[in-house]
């Protein structure tokens, strides 16, 4: 999809042309860069169709009169509550109609009104990440249709003003691969572990080679000769080979490094405490591997200044004569003794050793790990938020303050020592479940932060 800024009157004949709206606007919707019949077009069918700008409120419309045959109207609720996320979901609405009525060219404008609320910078930030990411649908296995071919090939901002449209070029190409990186991560989740195993990973890793990513890849004998005995442990049943993926992004004159440590479990059946409930979706435990792999490209076509490691713990924790089980003991990458509580937590053991082994060999500025951990941090903030645990308020103040700035959802969650005297073993140094679901999110972290022996800042 190309995405372009300007400025000025509409000079070409998209196939659609998008207006945003205020709830408080409808009267008078100052419409510039259209011309009269569009704007009267536009205005009459603001009348007919009783639209109210609620948020999330989309009219869709023929019409033979306007530049385009397609108009969308598009509310974008009361200005108080006005914010990027509000402007990124609407994006999506006005991308899924376009997309649905078979048009392959957009253009998307407003009234100037919200152009005081945000800078023009996440103006487009917001809106490229909601075309992008309302565009996508993930065909792959259907029959195709007529209707599964369309997609919308171009979309142009329209800006009130040379100086946002300006800023609003630099922003784009930015927040276009940011978006198309996530499209690559939900690829890789939504593909069934037939598909998406420890292979299949290990082979997307190796396509960064050719964009400038030093990769890695620790085979199962390497891990055991390193003493990474909590992920050989989770994958032991499997037929997949368990393996650790490091990706390592190194400019020259880089003075900073970041890690990113991904869980990669391409499959979990719960292993001998084996689930009772939803283990279809069990193929989406990669995910957090799936961010870090799809991060790395991002990487590799932005090219920042600091060193970025990316490091996926892969297998499957499948069920066998040789499952590990209930009551085993393991010893971590650190010399830790694990006793198994339930095999069903096994993504901390995965990212324990993986953790550790970054921490040792690389000694990252920070560590970020990120996972599918355990439902009860969806429990605690549902669909719409990340749960965060960091081991010092800087260190946690900083990933905020960046998923604020990548239009992400986080949220602080606790991890007191308090926690982590749950996680003792009561014949082991510790173990890998409490023995109950209380705080399961926060003892999960409070393992992993006993695991990743680094002086260095770690979520």
């Amino acid at each position: 999809m190309k995405i372009t800024a300007s400025t000025g009157s509409l000079k070409s004949k998209p196939d659609a042309i998008a207006v945003c709206l205020f709830d408080d606007e409808l009267k008078a919707p100052k419409l510039s860069g259209l011309d009269r019949r569009t704007i009267s077009a536009f205005e009459k069918l603001i009348a007919v169709s009783r639209f109210e700008g609620k948020h999330k409120e989309t009219i869709v419309h023929y019409s033979d009169s306007a530049q385009s045959p397609l108009l969308i109207l598009q509310g974008l609720g009361s200005r108080k509550e006005f914010s990027w996320h509000r402007l990124r979901l609407s994006a999506g609405s006005i991308i899924r109609a376009a997309k649905g009525n078979a048009a392959k060219s957009l253009a998307i404008l407003s009234s100037a009104s919200y152009e005081d609320d945000l800078d023009a910078g996440t103006t487009a930030r917001a809106i490229v990440d909601g075309v992008i990411l309302g565009h996508w649908s993930f065909e792959h296995y259907k029959a195709k249709s007529k209707k599964a071919a369309h997609a919308v090939t171009s979309v142009n901002l329209y800006f009130n003003s040379i100086a946002r449209k300006n800023a609003a070029d630099k922003a784009i190409p930015t927040a276009q691969v940011m978006a198309e990186c996530q499209l690559l991560s939900r690829e890789y989740g939504t593909h069934p572990a037939n598909v998406v195993n420890t292979d299949y990973l290990k082979a997307e890793a190796k396509k960064l080679g050719k964009l400038g990513i030093k990769v890695t890849i620790l085979e199962r004998e390497q891990l055991k000769r390193l003493g990474m005995n909590l992920i050989l442990a989770v994958g032991q049943a499997s037929t997949m080979p368990p393996r650790v993926i490091i990706m390592d992004y190194h400019p020259r004159g880089a003075k900073k490094s970041l890690a990113l440590i991904g869980k990669g479990l391409v499959f979990d059946s719960g292993g001998l405490n084996i689930k009772v409930a939803m283990m279809e979706e069990m193929k989406s435990d990669m995910c957090g591997a799936a961010a870090v792999l799809a991060a790395m490209h991002g990487v590799a076509r932005l090219k920042p200044k600091q060193r970025v490691i990316g490091v996926i713990g892969t297998c499957e924790n499948a069920i066998g004569g040789n499952a590990f089980r209930p009551s085993d003991i393991y010893t971590a990458y650190n010399g830790k003794t694990v006793e198994i509580g339930n095999t069903d937590a096994e993504g901390r053991l995965v990212l324990a050793d993986a953790l550790s082994y970054v921490a040792d060999k690389y000694k990252p500025d920070m560590m970020v790990d990120i996972a599918t951990l355990t439902g009860a941090a969806k429990v605690a903030l549902g669909n719409h938020a990340d749960g965060v645990f960091a081991n010092s308020d800087r260190v946690s103040q900083k990933v905020l303050a960046a998923a604020d700035r990548a239009m992400e959802r986080m949220w602080p969650l606790p991890m007191y020592e308090e926690y982590l005297d749950e996680m003792r073993g009561d014949v082991a140094m510790l173990k890998n479940a409490a023995g109950h679901r209380w705080g399961g999110a926060s003892l999960a972290a409070a393992f992993l932060k006993s695991l990743s022996t680094t002086s260095h800042g770690h979520i």
